[in-house]
């Protein structure tokens, strides 16, 4: 049953879990500054949680790889900055920012960015043992 399994496929649902996790990294960075939203309150940084299956015999295929399990906000404390002449600001005069640190997010996107080129590298030697092995073929 493994010899059906795609090293291919396994690197395209990283692919597109990382792409995942670079649109929720791209969104917590464009809503750093966001006081409020339609849901009211500041925004909160929101996270990809991933999972994934191990190769064994008698799994489907199509388990195989890693998917965005769901889609969470992380639940840490607002940042409070003084601020009583903004309309946002509470009775004590603090404003309530988004829980988004800008170095958490980079480093988090400079992760996604490598694990991205990571499965890509995968995908492009997959590509050259097929090309070697119909090679070995034709002569």
């Amino acid at each position: 049953m493994l010899e059906a399994v795609s090293a291919k496929e396994i690197a395209v649902s990283g692919l597109k879990a990382q792409r995942t996790r670079m649109n929720l990294i791209a969104n917590n960075i464009a809503n750093a500054l966001t006081p409020t939203t339609a849901k009211g309150g500041a925004f909160r940084r929101q996270l990809a949680i991933l999972s994934g299956e191990g190769i064994k015999s008698g799994i489907l295929p199509n388990k195989l790889g890693v998917k965005v399990e769901r889609v969470m906000s992380d639940p840490s404390p607002f940042r409070q900055v003084y601020e009583p002449s903004n309309p946002y600001a509470n009775a004590d005069g603090y404003v309530e920012y988004p829980n988004v640190d800008l170095a958490v997010e980079m480093a988090d996107l400079v992760s996604a960015q490598r694990a991205y080129e990571a499965n890509i590298a995968v995908i492009v030697s997959s590509r050259r043992m097929a090309q070697k092995a119909l090679e070995i073929i034709q002569v």
